[in-house]
């Protein structure tokens, strides 16, 4: 048997514990428990994310509805009791992101812990599991060897009672048939007799072989039970442990328990029990209604007002949109040292500019200067020949310096 490996000795015969290799499904419970506190924690995140999208989408109701219900007809006490609808999701929103939180920092920091403590993973295995099939093929390896034993004896001895009971059809074939020698019907004889004697040495052997094993079994049973316990007692600690997370899990998502629930609808309750169609009647009535102040038309004395006199959109901008009244007015005709004054003080301004080009030519200042002076000559012309000019200039520049000056009432 020394080139059978020991994975060879150990094949299963049947779906019992005791069979070579079944040990291996209590072994695997071990990457079970380890493949089971990744799920728990991806289970739990997923709750967590469902808690707070519903947290979310609560704040954004709220604030969606709110800004509705502040524009909307909606007024008074009543509008109150709407709003208290949102105060109620915005506020049952910070519940569940508080259950969201305690989720993912209490509760999954819990079995991440538990996890790192009780299960030790390398690249290839963890070391809990290797440990735990070391000693259940430790255990059963020389039971292993006595049953393989066993079943060679087995094997031997059926096959040499076949071959016997060949041997014996043969001779009595033999013994019928007269075509053949007595020497040969005595050979065959022999051979049966031979046969028989290796059918005992066989059954011999294989019962020698049942008495070892059996012989053995309690110790077989003994040593598997040892190590069984063990994988039981580990498992027995995963088991307490998952179900003290699962109370927690439980803890955390009964949000009765949580004492700020009750206040939150007692007041939501209360906000509701304020709405007061009386107050919101009389509300409406004083301030959209018959009780609504109003100035009665009444006698009002004429007062001279100062209209657009002057044009372009500039002037129109500058006057005030209030009534004004005119409190300073002169004769135009003698008024002309105010028309000159106006165009001198716009040549002078030309002038100035001119002499910006001073230090690029020279020639061209003298030009500007001389159409500068063109210009004014031919202004004072036709101001003092053409006295309706002279009356609409003068009076459209007195008028806009005088209500410039004022005030609005």
């Amino acid at each position: 048997m020394s080139h059978h490996s020991d994975d060879q000795l150990l094949q299963a015969g049947s779906d019992s514990f005791w069979e070579p290799g079944n040990y291996k499904r209590t072994a695997k419970r071990i990457d079970d428990g380890y493949r089971l506190c990744q799920e728990l924690q991806q289970l739990i995140q997923e709750r967590a994310e469902i808690e707070k999208g519903y947290a979310k989408n609560l704040k954004a109701w709220a604030k969606k509805w709110g800004e509705l219900i502040e524009k909307g007809p909606e007024y008074g006490t009543t509008e109150a009791a709407w709003k208290g609808v949102l105060t109620e999701s915005e506020r049952l929103s910070d519940v569940h992101l508080k259950i969201k939180d305690n989720l993912c920092n209490d509760v999954t920091q819990q079995i991440k812990t538990w996890q790192k403590d009780n299960y030790h993973k390398t690249m290839m295995h963890i070391k809990e599991r290797k440990e735990m099939e070391d000693s259940f093929k430790k255990a059963q390896k020389p039971w292993a060897k006595l049953l393989a034993k066993v079943e060679k004896s087995k094997s031997d001895y059926h096959a040499a009672c076949k071959t016997e009971k060949t041997a014996t059809n043969q001779e009595r074939n033999a013994t019928a048939d007269s075509s053949l020698s007595p020497d040969q019907v005595k050979k065959m004889h022999d051979r049966v007799e031979k046969t028989k004697d290796e059918v005992r040495k066989c059954l011999e052997k294989y019962k020698q072989s049942l008495a070892e094993i059996e012989k053995y079994n309690q110790t077989y049973m003994d040593d598997m039970t040892a190590v069984f316990d063990k994988c039981q007692e580990a498992e027995k600690i995963r088991l307490l442990f998952f179900k003290d997370i699962l109370f927690a899990i439980h803890s955390t998502l009964d949000i009765t328990k949580d004492p700020s629930l009750p206040q939150i609808y007692e007041e939501f309750y209360q906000t509701i029990q304020n709405a007061d169609n009386n107050k919101d009647l009389k509300w409406w009535s004083n301030t959209h209604g018959v009780k609504m102040p109003m100035n009665w038309p009444a006698f009002v004395e004429y007062t001279e007002e100062f209209r657009d006199i002057a044009k372009g959109s500039r002037t129109k901008e500058a006057l005030p949109t209030a009534p004004i009244t005119l409190i300073n007015q002169r004769p135009v005709g003698e008024d002309l040292h105010v028309c000159m004054f106006f165009i001198l003080r716009k040549h002078i301004y030309f002038f100035k500019l001119s002499l910006l080009f001073l230090p690029i030519s020279l020639g061209v200042v003298l030009v500007l200067i001389w159409a500068n002076c063109l210009l004014f000559l031919f202004e004072y012309f036709r101001i003092t020949h053409h006295p309706q000019l002279r009356t609409t200039h003068c009076l459209r520049k007195t008028i806009i310096r005088t209500v410039t000056t004022i005030p609005r009432k």
